[in-house]
């Protein structure tokens, strides 16, 4: 059932209802409603969200819809929202989105063109779910926005909407009222947008969402124009993005319900529980790469400058999918030499075979494109089919990955009694990262230790870079070996 929305009013609480669809009447009273969070209107950034697209399905060809982009797009319809209607094109300050969407991109305006260059080739389509069975489903494509401009200024981005996408967007007749504040607490696509479905249904009687087949549900939950290849891998994202969800949303929880047809898994869709005393807070700050993803990359002795490079280029669904992969085949004898070369590699030729697949443009440092790893004991010749540019990049990555290497062996080759003295020696260290200190504790020295053991004696060992010398050294020394 649809309920009144009225705009809000700057001298009272916010009176609005809160995640359900709303079909304002003209000029009829609003109904008493139950308030579930005390926020200023001053403070609140609402976004009148059409429900055509709540649901959006990427159908481009060559782009995923990003983590980023979703953010992005939320903020730009929600500054369009408070626009005149006379208004064809919009210009908002980079700072506000930079505010709203939790990224700063002070010193990466290169990153930015890159996402809107984006935004103007995603296809789109933007479906109605009725709530009855006899209520007809509306349908469109569109680009995500019809073109955008990154002013002389450097602090303005200018931007416009497809003509009937703006329509409808813009004033839309049923929507869900989100409070963009929420972007803050998510770290992944799917998490995201599944929040924006699953509250659309809060309020309603029955209390719970439409239902799909679950790869439709693969592809709305995940921003990629085609859904998981297996159902397991599916139920890894969707695991972790319902978890993320009930965590953060106070008024209710969500429970998935999932059926059957001849063994094969079939229809999904979600029920929401109502909390006795709903709350919502609002206060953390958001987040570039979530602390799950951050400590698993970690372990793959990745640098904290690594993590940020990847996590604005990549969603988080899909770096944890090349995770999982790079971290089976290291429980494999001699197939991986370097945890952090491999797992680049992986990110970039998409090894695991997820969904999303957006490939980086340009890389400037060791995640360049590489051929997939098989054995140890032979290196591509990487520098040698590099740009000039690049070539004293992937050397230094080269050889950290020999030297990272050398440690591994080293510890490898120690009985048990003295590995457990060397982590003792670094016990302190290892703290630092709360995820290998508890497999430490609990484990022993298991691969994830042994990775982050890794990066520890490396740093140690080598407080500053190699000079030239020893680079020449190093590059003499491994071509030898592959002439050998």
């Amino acid at each position: 059932m649809d309920t009144s929305s009225p705009r809000p009013r700057t001298k009272r609480k916010s009176d609005a209802p809160t995640g359900e669809d709303q079909n304002p009447p003209k000029r009829k009273r609003a109904p008493k409603i139950l308030v579930v969070r005390e926020i200023e209107p001053s403070k609140a950034v609402e976004l009148k969200k059409a429900v055509e697209a709540l649901a959006m399905r990427n159908v481009s060809t060559t782009s995923d819809f990003t983590f980023l982009q979703r953010k992005l797009y939320n903020t730009l319809t929600q500054f369009a929202q408070q626009r005149p209607d006379t208004e064809m094109v919009h210009d908002i300050p980079i700072k506000l989105v930079e505010e709203h969407v939790g990224h700063t991109t002070s010193n990466s305006r290169d990153h930015l063109k890159k996402v809107l260059k984006g935004m103007t080739q995603v296809q789109v389509e933007f479906d109605y779910k009725g709530e009855s069975p006899g209520r007809k489903s509306g349908w469109g494509v569109a680009n995500l926005i019809a073109e955008a401009y990154i002013l002389d200024d450097n602090q303005t981005i200018r931007y416009s909407f497809p003509a009937e996408l703006k329509r409808r967007l813009l004033d839309p007749t049923i929507f869900n009222l989100i409070d963009l504040r929420m972007q803050y607490h998510f770290t992944s696509y799917s998490a995201l947008s599944l929040h924006e479905l699953v509250s659309r249904y809060y309020g309603f009687s029955q209390k719970e969402t439409f239902r799909e087949h679950w790869t439709a549900w693969s592809v709305l939950l995940s921003g990629s124009a085609t859904p998981h290849a297996e159902f397991r891998d599916f139920n890894k994202m969707l695991g972790r993005a319902v978890d993320q969800v009930n965590s953060i949303e106070g008024r209710f929880k969500i429970e998935v319900v999932v059926t059957k047809n001849n063994r094969k898994y079939d229809k999904l869709w979600f029920k929401l529980e109502t909390l006795m005393q709903p709350e919502l807070g609002l206060s953390p700050p958001p987040e570039i790469v979530g602390a799950e993803v951050s400590k698993r990359l970690k372990s793959l002795s990745l640098s904290a400058k690594d993590i940020e490079e990847l996590g604005m280029n990549h969603d988080e669904e899909y770096l944890l999918a090349q995770a999982d992969y790079t971290e089976a085949q290291m429980k494999k004898k001699d197939s991986v030499a370097s945890p952090a070369a491999y797992f680049k590699a992986a990110v970039t030729n998409n090894y695991a075979k997820a969904p999303s697949k957006q490939k980086p443009v340009a890389p400037s440092d060791a995640s360049a494109p590489a051929p997939r790893p098989q054995k140890a004991a032979k290196k591509p010749d990487t520098a040698t089919q590099t740009a000039p540019g690049n070539q004293m990049n992937v050397l230094l990555e080269q050889w950290g990955a020999a030297q990272r290497t050398t440690i591994r062996d080293e510890i490898n080759a120690k009985s048990p009694e003295e590995q457990q003295m060397l982590l003792a020696k670094y016990e302190s260290q290892l703290k630092k990262d709360d995820l290998a200190y508890k497999q430490y504790k609990s484990k022993g020295l298991s691969p994830m230790v042994l990775n982050c053991l890794v990066a520890i004696i490396f740093a140690d060992r080598f407080q500053e870079a190699p000079n030239s010398d020893q680079l020449l050294q190093f590059l003499l020394s491994t071509s030898a070996g592959v002439q050998a």
